[in-house]
């Protein structure tokens, strides 16, 4: 916790100041940050991986095409036809002996010993095409093989299955699981493909929601949302969406942003110098936020809903007010959540505290006496309102590194 104390810098030395210490010209503010891990969850073990981690927020939560459009999903890693038991050497699954030694440089002792104890299956790594040895009842995708006039054609399968499971399948349906005994075969066999990659978003109800924020985007498959599932994978090269069960395991996608929701009660000059003397493992320095109209404003607007400092009042209701309401004739009393954000009242001017663009064309010219601070509010949505600075509200930082 930091010790606050209030500022008692004059309006235009304030001013001054905060323009001499900040960029001219800034335009968004906002960093989203998404990565893939290969290994492969439940929905709720990725969701709980995800919130536990001490970079990573939350699920994938997407919110528009610019965020899928980054998104970079194309490592896997797939059962091949290649095991071993306790006491025995490595052999392929139609009992042939491993000539093509592949195996990972971090691998390469462990392959000739005798752990894990017990029997010991195969997969392949597509960033690197190495093999890695691991218990068999893991959970990946797998590669199955078909034999077609003595050539070898390789099929990726993108469902995970534990290895006896994949090679069933294999068994089944094509000949077995892949035999890999040449380079040329592993440039042909292990190749991108498009495969389930768990995000945020699932069914609860009958209602599409996202493990953290607001978001209406959806892109789904032909002939999706299905009924198979409550919960939304997004495959890695169509960047599609389909529903899944939950229970199946896929990669996943955490993600992680710049903002910060401080749930302090401060004045707004409190809560700049909070911003500021703010730092976190991960980011530093902070500031109070500043807010572009469009996809970022809506993104921000997810983070108000967060918020403890509730502002009650009334209004007529419309599809942002989600809080607590009450009938009253013909309008709503409403509990609002709002934060400050960085926006001030300085010299005559509306100014960002960082010297971001004011893209907000419908803020009062001449204020309200005192109503010199902007604040975001769930009820006032598409624009700011403007708030006593000395009232005392939740707050928005943002890093900008």
């Amino acid at each position: 916790m930091v010790t606050m104390r209030k500022s008692s810098l004059p309006g235009p030395f304030l001013l001054l100041v905060l323009l001499s210490s900040s960029v001219s010209g800034l335009g968004t503010v906002l960093v989203k940050n998404f990565m893939q891990f290969q290994d492969f969850y439940t929905w709720k073990e990725a969701q709980t991986f995800c919130r536990r981690s001490n970079y990573y927020f939350d699920l994938a939560f997407l919110q528009d095409q610019s965020d899928v459009d980054g998104l970079y999903m194309q490592p896997y890693s797939a059962w091949i036809g290649l095991n071993k038991s306790l006491l025995s050497k490595w052999t392929w699954s139609n009992g042939s002996a491993m000539n093509f030694i592949h195996w990972a440089p971090s691998y390469q002792f462990q392959a000739q010993s005798l752990l894990p104890l017990g029997d010991v299956c195969a997969y392949v790594n597509f960033v690197d095409k190495m093999f890695y040895g691991t218990t068999c009842g893991q959970n990946y995708f797998f590669i199955c093989y078909k034999l077609i006039n003595d050539n070898y054609e390789y099929i990726f399968i993108n469902q995970s299955k534990r290895w006896s499971d994949a090679q069933q399948y294999c068994k089944k349906l094509y000949n077995d699981l892949a035999i890999i005994s040449s380079e040329a075969f592993l440039n042909s066999s292990v190749l991108p493909q498009d495969f389930p990659v768990w995000t945020g978003l699932y069914r609860d109800g009958g209602i599409w929601k996202w493990s953290t924020g607001l978001s209406d985007y959806r892109n789904w498959a032909p002939n999706q949302p299905g009924d198979n599932g409550d919960c939304v994978a997004i495959y890695s090269l169509s960047k599609t969406m389909i529903t899944e069960s939950c229970s199946a395991q896929f990669p996943f996608v955490c993600y992680r942003d710049n903002l910060v929701l401080v749930k302090e009660e401060m004045t707004w000059e409190e809560a700049l110098e909070y911003c500021k003397n703010f730092t976190s493992p991960n980011n530093g320095p902070y500031q109070l936020v500043s807010v572009q109209p469009g996809d970022e404003y809506n993104y921000m607007m997810s983070k108000v809903l967060g918020a403890d400092t509730d502002e009650v009042g009334l209004s007529s209701a419309n599809e942002y007010e989600e809080a607590f309401v009450v009938s009253v004739e013909d309008h709503w009393l409403f509990s609002c959540p709002q934060v400050w954000t960085g926006l001030r009242f300085l010299a005559g001017d509306w100014v960002w505290v960082n010297s971001a663009d004011m893209l907000f064309s419908d803020l009062p010219t001449c204020p309200i006496p005192l109503q010199h601070c902007g604040a975001l509010s769930k009820n006032n949505a598409g624009t700011l309102e403007t708030r006593d600075c000395l009232d005392r509200k939740n707050f928005l930082c943002y890093s900008p590194l």
